[in-house]
């Protein structure tokens, strides 16, 4: 059967459409999720709507968020297109998870066609165009449906991944109309370079541009030159404009933080590392066959370091090795399996660990541009064998089809109900990745979240259960957990439920973040919230000190650890207890002013014990130079120690700072009597009596 391209093409893409919606219309109603935080929840810049691209332009990928630019990665990250998509959305809408679904799923949908529409016309040189319209088709629809995708699409931050894979696409798409259409060559470089500014993986397709042209035409060296120019100059471009906005890329890795969780080969040796890079080659070449099971997390240690005496590994290397070899002898016949490979190879190089790190083993994601290599194969091999050995191929080919996208695109519904939030993202991957000092750290840390958010419910006395109904349904808690907790005809009832359910999570909670620090035992996130967890569950304030105390030991000046501490010391503990607590931060921050002035505060008013009060508030007042609590709590414990002359000093400055305070005002008075400066005694006694 003939087919009509200018007839088809607009109706597959409301095919691919309808297919992108079936597949992940269950990720409108999800809200941000993973890293959505860092590129649009809390990120200034995004906040700021339109007003904010000029920034967004201007700094690297995280600077919206950190508000200062940070080396974090090897190489540092310019990405701003995606971050300008999420500025315009949140100018014209707020903050609304919806929409940017909505939006993901469009693209998705469009790259999918795209993915089509180019990959036909390079068929369509090669065989006929009705065998190139099915295996186009058929490469297509089971690259839409594949679940591998799931992270990029149902995660709003991987519409970076969408946009940088459109704009490889569609310079390809150009570049191969060219040769009719001149101005084409100057389009295919602006679509490239936007694709740059999305995601640094487009620059791969500088590569796989010319292979495409070299394995499916008969071009000419005008058109090869052309094409290639049309492409580096948007390349250059881009390297130009990200160099001088991030910087010279560091070295080995010298310039970032050396941490594990930016660095997963830190303390590897050269032997170690290479052999668990070639490890996960055939992981993902697993997934990309069976993308089972799934997981946002591939930090240290859910794949764990291996060695060249790994069978595993030695099987990745003796499949790689073969590739190589197939590429090498197609490579002069043009072959289509040498093609595939390649677009393979040379999309995932830049993510492969084997050139420059990336901060972690592996990453789902990665495997969004490469598997257009794998899909094309799959397909061009299915369609090759119901031809030559089948009586009926259309139906085994249309089967085919429909059999494969069931199976993915039902496993990628399922994946992504995974996706709906960080509290069911995270407290799902960890039964996955269970050894993962990531995973076990974000599920503990975001329980424990959940916990809190239910302690306000309880804390609120609701009067009635559709009052609690209401508040729950703005947690991030699954369906049957919000459920299990409203299984009650009584508020009492309800709030029983929440309590014990509140007690088992704090202890799951601690149980996670407990593995965390068994695999990473220098974590700092996992160390400070396994310590709020320690206090939250249990008050346990020694196993709370120790794990903030690993933190300080290493780092004196972290101050959430500081933070977290100081403010657990608010609890109703006695004075004395409180005392030796705030002393044992004092041994790590000396001149931390605020437990400087609580020890002070706790030895005078509840101890009594005047000259240490003295002392400590004498340690803090050099940094509580404006704060009129150093000075009137001072003139007090002077005054008790009957040093007057000391009371009158601080008093007199305390009352500089609050002229209306009529305890101060009746102090001095009472200390001038101490001094026998009765009429100045009387001056504050007649200003305090004035006061109401």
């Amino acid at each position: 059967m003939q087919i009509n391209t200018q007839t088809i093409k607009p109706y597959l893409f409301i095919i691919f459409t309808i297919l992108a919606f079936i597949f992940y219309s269950n990720t409108l109603s999800h809200r941000y999720a993973l890293d959505d935080a860092i590129v649009i929840t809390q990120n200034d810049f995004v906040q700021k709507g339109l007003s904010g691209i000029d920034d967004i332009l201007s700094t690297e990928l995280f600077t919206g968020f950190y508000k200062v630019k940070k080396d974090l990665v090897e190489g540092g990250r310019y990405r701003p297109l995606s971050l300008i998509t999420f500025a315009i959305e949140y100018e014209y809408f707020g903050e609304s998870p919806k929409v940017s679904h909505f939006i993901n799923i469009l693209l998705y949908a469009f790259t999918a066609w795209l993915l089509f529409i180019v990959l036909f016309k390079l068929l369509s040189y090669k065989i006929s165009l009705d065998k190139g319209f099915w295996v186009a088709f058929v490469a297509s629809v089971i690259w839409l449906a594949h679940p591998l995708h799931t992270e990029v699409v149902a995660n709003i931050k991987g519409r970076d991944e969408i946009l940088s894979l459109m704009g490889a696409l569609a310079s390809l798409w150009f570049i191969l109309n060219s040769t009719k259409k001149w101005y084409y060559y100057p389009i295919a470089g602006f679509v490239f370079f936007l694709g740059l500014l999305a995601k640094e993986m487009a620059i791969t397709f500088v590569a796989i541009i010319p292979i495409s042209i070299y394995f499916f035409t008969e071009s000419n060296k005008k058109h090869y030159l052309f094409s290639i120019i049309s492409l580096l100059i948007p390349t250059l471009v881009f390297l130009w404009i990200r160099q001088s906005i991030i910087g010279s890329p560091s070295v080995n890795g010298n310039s970032i933080p050396q941490e594990l969780m930016n660095f997963s080969f830190l303390g590897a040796s050269p032997s170690e590392k290479y052999a668990t890079i070639v490890y996960t080659f055939i992981i993902y070449v697993k997934l990309l066959f069976v993308a089972y099971p799934l997981t946002y997390d591939y930090y240290p240690y859910h794949i764990s370091l291996t060695d060249w005496s790994n069978p595993i590994t030695l099987i990745s290397l003796a499949f790689h090795l073969l590739l190589i070899y197939l590429v090498i002898k197609g490579f002069k016949k043009k072959s289509i399996l040498a093609y595939g490979i390649l677009v393979y190879a040379l999309s995932f190089s830049i993510v492969s660990n084997f050139f420059f790190p990336i901060g972690t083993f592996m990453s789902e994601r990665f495997m969004f541009m490469p598997s257009i290599g794998f899909v094309l194969i799959l397909a061009y091999y299915l369609f090759i064998y119901s031809e030559k050995r089948l009586n009926n191929p259309r139906i085994v080919k249309i089967g085919s089809v429909v059999l494969i996208a069931t199976i993915w695109g039902g496993l990628t519904i399922v994946r992504n109900s995974a996706w709906a939030n960080d509290y069911i993202l995270f407290t799902t991957d960890v039964l996955t990745s269970s050894n993962s000092a990531k995973s076990n750290t974000s599920a503990g840390g975001k329980t424990i979240e959940e916990v809190e958010k239910l302690k306000t419910i309880v804390n609120s006395k609701p009067k009635s259960i559709e009052q609690i109904t209401k508040k729950l349904n703005e947690t991030d808690l699954r369906s049957s957990e919000k459920e299990q907790l409203l299984n009650g005809n009584r508020v009492e009832d309800v709030i029983k439920n929440i309590e014990e359910f509140n007690s088992k999570k704090l202890d799951l909670a601690l149980k996670y973040l407990k593995k965390a620090v068994e695999i990473h035992p220098t974590y700092n996130d996992a160390l400070l919230l396994l310590g709020n967890a320690h206090f939250q569950a249990h008050k346990d304030f020694e196993n709370t000190w120790k794990a903030y105390e690993k933190i300080l030991l290493r780092n004196p000046r972290f101050e959430l650890a500081l933070k977290n501490w100081t403010l657990i010391l608010n609890d109703s503990i006695p004075p004395a207890k409180k005392i030796e607590y705030h002393k044992r931060l004092l041994k790590y921050a000396p001149n931390r002013v605020e437990n400087l002035y609580q020890v002070g505060h706790l030895y005078g008013r509840f101890l009594n014990q005047l000259d240490s009060s003295i002392v400590y508030f004498e340690r803090a007042k050099p940094y509580m130079a404006k704060d009129v609590r150093i000075y009137k709590d001072l003139g007090v414990a002077y005054g008790l120690s009957a040093n007057y002359e000391k009371a009158l000093e601080n008093m007199l400055q305390a009352i500089k700072f609050d002229p209306n305070d009529k305890q101060i005002l009746i102090n001095i008075g009472v200390t001038y009597q101490n001094l026998d400066s009765i009429p100045q005694a009387n001056y504050y006694f007649q200003k305090a009596q004035q006061i109401k």
